[in-house]
C-alpha cells in the first residue's frame, strides 16, 4: 500500500474522532497517529491535524497525550531512527517471553507475609548508612554514595530540557551547587548521562536525557502505585533484590533503586532490553503487579532531600546502602 493510501484514511479518520470523556477517544488518537506515521506524516503535521479535529467533550486532552500516541506511533513503526549526523539506529524489540512467576498476586502476598520491618523508623534503623540527620541533608548523601563525582546527572522538573552545565552536571558539581544555594530539584534520572545528544526513542528529534543518552546502566528504578504504604515496607524488607536505596517520595509510593551491574553486561540500550525489561521487569517484577512503566534506563525518580510543597511533605531516604543488597542480609 502507497503513503497515499493512507493519507487518505489519515484524512478520513480526523472527522470520526470521538468526543473526549467517553470511551474510545484515546485509542482513536492512537489509531490517527498510526495511520498519520504510515502516511509519511512529520510528528508536527500529525499533532497539528490531530489537536484541530479533537471535538469538544467531557474532558480536555492534554498534549501530552497527544504526543505520547504519536510518539508511540512512531516506535512501532519505524524501526530504524536516522540520526542528524547520518548515522542511523536500529530500533530493538526484545523477544516475547513468559513470566517466571505463574501466580503473581499469590507470589507478591508471600513475599509482604515474609516482611518483619512495616515502619519507616524501622527501616531507616536498619540502613547500612546511617540516617539520622534532617531530610535536608539527604540529597548530598544520596549523590555522594550512590554516583561517582564524574558521573553526569540530569536533575528538574518532569519535563524539563537536558541542557548541559544546567539540568546535566557532575555529581560534584552538584552536590557544590547544593552546598552552596541550598536548593533541590524534585526528580532526577537514575542512570548516569553521556552529555552527547543522542536521538529520542520515538524517532523524533534528538535530545540529551533520552533512554539512548544513558553512559552507565547502573540502576533499575522499582515502584509499586497499588500496595499500601505499610505492604511496600514489607515487601522491600523481605524481597532478595540488590537495594542501593529506598525513597518515600512523600506521597503514596516508595522509589527503589536496584542495583542491576550484576544481572549482566549492559552496555547499550538493546543490552537493557534483553537483560534487564525482559528478563527483571517482563518476567519476575510485572508480574507481581510493579509499575512496568518504570521499566527503562532513562526513567525519573524522586530527589531524596526535596521538599514537595505540593504535598506539605520530604521525599525522605529510609534505606541506603554502599552496595546493592537484600534488606534481610543486613
Amino acid at each position: 500500500m502507497t503513503s497515499n493510501y493512507f493519507q487518505l484514511k489519515f484524512m478520513k479518520q480526523l472527522p470520526e474522532l470521538p468526543a473526549p470523556g467517553g470511551n474510545g477517544c484515546h485509542a482513536a488518537i492512537l489509531g490517527v497517529a498510526n495511520l498519520g506515521v504510515l502516511a509519511g506524516l512529520t510528528p508536527e503535521q500529525i499533532y497539528m491535524a490531530i489537536r484541530q479535529a479533537i471535538p469538544a467533550g467531557g474532558r480536555k486532552v492534554p498534549d501530552r497525550e497527544i504526543w505520547e500516541a504519536i510518539a508511540k506511533a512512531f516506535a512501532d513503526h519505524r524501526p530504524t531512527v536516522t540520526l542528524p549526523n547520518g548515522e542511523s539506529y536500529r530500533r530493538y524489540t526484545p523477544p516475547k517471553t513468559k513470566p517466571v512467576i505463574h501466580n503473581g498476586k499469590i507470589a507478591l502476598q508471600n513475599i509482604i507475609k515474609q516482611g518483619s520491618i512495616s515502619t519507616e523508623a524501622d527501616l531507616r534503623d536498619r540502613s547500612p548508612i546511617s540516617l539520622c540527620g534532617p531530610p535536608e541533608d539527604d540529597t548530598i548523601l544520596f549523590l555522594s554514595t550512590i554516583y561517582e563525582p564524574d558521573d553526569l546527572i540530569w536533575m528538574g522538573q518532569p519535563y524539563g530540557p537536558g541542557i548541559m552545565g544546567q539540568s546535566i552536571r557532575r555529581v560534584a558539581d552538584w552536590i557544590e551547587l547544593i552546598r552552596r544555594t541550598g536548593v533541590t530539584e524534585p526528580f532526577f534520572i537514575v542512570n548516569p548521562l553521556s552529555g552527547k545528544s543522542a536521538a529520542k526513542i520515538s524517532g523524533d528529534g534528538v535530545t540529551y536525557r533520552g533512554n539512548l543518552n544513558v553512559a552507565t546502566f547502573k540502576y533499575a528504578l522499582v515502584e509499586y502505585d497499588t500496595l499500601t504504604h505499610e505492604d511496600q515496607i514489607r515487601f522491600w524488607s523481605a524481597v532478595k533484590l540488590p537495594i542501593r536505596s529506598l525513597v518515600d517520595t512523600g506521597g503514596k509510593s516508595i522509589h527503589a533503586l536496584l542495583d542491576v551491574q550484576k544481572m549482566g553486561k549492559v552496555e547499550t540500550y538493546d543490552q537493557w532490553q534483553t537483560i534487564i525489561k525482559s528478563r527483571l521487569y517482563d518476567q519476575y517484577l510485572t508480574p507481581m503487579g510493579v509499575d512496568s512503566n518504570c521499566s527503562n534506563p532513562a526513567r525519573l525518580s524522586r530527589v531524596p532531600g526535596h521538599y514537595r510543597t505540593e504535598k506539605n511533605n520530604w521525599q525522605r531516604l529510609i534505606w541506603l546502602s554502599p552496595t546493592g543488597r537484600s534488606i534481610e542480609n543486613e
